[in-house]
């Protein structure tokens, strides 16, 4: 289940082209079900490559288009290239993302402690006006939006696009863990932490789940994003992931 939101009004993707994933009766049915922030006992064990494919061609003309996932980049980090959509492989915690910047060649993130940022040695990174950390070696860029140096993701980076839609930027973004959930979020060994699993994000996705949609979401996305004007922005799957939706097995 594909919902498309042609110009988001949420507070960080202000501006943006948004869409939200879901499964057949369950809101988690596209997410890994090995995921350490699923809190359900649902998912997907296998990636939906037919989606994957059209994900990949879903960039805007002259735009910017990015996503993030759970699911290992062994099964698709050959497939990115400068003219696909960028996908973001989102780990927990920083010893997850320093392994995963160092054997994969793909963009990585990590979601981190509320303290993280103020602990050690911080340095100054040189895409941001802001203090970041390094450790062993690896340059964490904490998300400009967390700390107002940009209004959200369509104005982050300038001309040169959002910072989680560059495919080769070597360095790591942090977001920080939030709400009622951000102990478990910032934690790898503690199940659970979704941040799409409470508020507003919830609500949308789970009434996702409950629809019925005869096309497939891989056709549903391409002619969404064709129909964009071009320079758009898109943010893909605020909520959901690439699965094979696990409600249509």
């Amino acid at each position: 289940m594909l919902q498309t939101v042609e110009t988001s009004t949420a507070k960080k993707t202000r501006g943006c082209a948004v869409t939200y994933r879901a499964g057949a009766g369950e809101k988690f049915g596209t997410c890994p079900s090995n995921c350490e922030l699923n809190p359900s006992s649902c998912g997907s064990s296998q990636i939906d490559f037919d989606y994957l494919g059209a994900l990949l061609q879903a960039k805007p003309k002259h735009g910017h288009s990015f996503t993030y996932t759970h699911f290992s980049p062994l099964h698709w980090e050959w497939r990115l290239n400068d003219k696909s959509t960028v996908l973001n492989y989102s780990t927990s915690g920083a010893g997850q993302a320093i392994s995963a910047n160092k054997h994969f060649g793909v963009p990585v993130v990590c979601t981190v402690s509320p303290n993280f940022w103020r602990e050690g040695a911080a340095y100054e990174a040189e895409l941001v006006g802001e203090k970041n950390r390094l450790i062993g070696g690896e340059l964490f860029v904490r998300c400009p939006e967390e700390y107002g140096a940009v209004g959200g993701c369509a104005d982050c980076g300038g001309k040169d696009g959002p910072l989680c839609a560059r495919l080769n930027r070597g360095y790591i973004i942090g977001f920080t863990a939030h709400g009622r959930s951000k102990a478990a979020a910032s934690d790898p060994q503690t199940r659970g932490g979704c941040y799409a699993a409470g508020g507003n994000v919830n609500l949308h996705w789970s009434k996702l789940a409950d629809k019925e949609q005869v096309e497939p979401d891989g056709e549903k996305l391409v002619s969404f994003v064709q129909s964009l004007p071009a320079r758009a922005i898109v943010r893909h799957h605020v909520a959901g992931d690439i699965g094979l939706d696990s409600g249509r097995l």
